[in-house]
């Protein structure tokens, strides 16, 4: 559902603190955003009416599951738009892939990829990519430790005209 209605800066303030915790409440958004709770209630009812947000989901530390994180890069033998978007989809509907985006440059699409270990890793590798008749190659490179990990959008100010 497209956003129909502009943004403000109450709801863009509103929006980057619930980037960072979805779970405050309306009481303790009004302590930071100068609207009572009962018009923060209102905005949010709206921002999820009209598609502004999305989701709310939890964000797990690492020591719930310990997993092994790989940055696959992609090439693909084939460019026809059928084959490419049939590759997406399977990627996008799979739970080892965490993030799909295609680039530019040497490269034609990048993945973030977690699995339980590497044996759980190969049977990803071998499943999804290695007999894909759109993928030529693929290199992997897997994550010694991370530093920041974040799907959070900064929302900047509009500058006034």
């Amino acid at each position: 559902m497209p956003v129909s209605r502009k943004i403000d800066e109450f709801d863009r303030a509103l929006l980057s603190l619930l980037q960072g915790d979805a779970l405050l409440t309306a009481e303790e958004l009004a302590e930071r955003v100068a609207l009572s709770p009962s018009a923060i209630a209102r905005r949010l009812r709206r921002l999820r009416s009209t598609g502004a947000i999305v989701a709310n989901r939890a964000v797990l530390a690492d020591s719930v599951e310990p997993l092994l994180a790989a940055l696959i890069e992609v090439v693909l033998s084939r460019h026809e738009v059928s084959e490419v978007t049939a590759l997406i989809r399977k990627l996008e509907a799979s739970p080892t892939v965490q993030m799909v985006v295609e680039v530019s440059g040497a490269v034609d699409i990048v993945l973030l990829v977690v699995a339980p270990d590497i044996a759980g890793f190969n049977a990803f590798a071998d499943a999804e990519l290695a007999d894909h008749p759109a993928v030529a190659r693929y290199e992997t490179r897997f994550v010694k430790r991370r530093h920041k990990f974040s799907n959070s959008i900064p929302l900047f100010a509009k500058a006034e005209q």
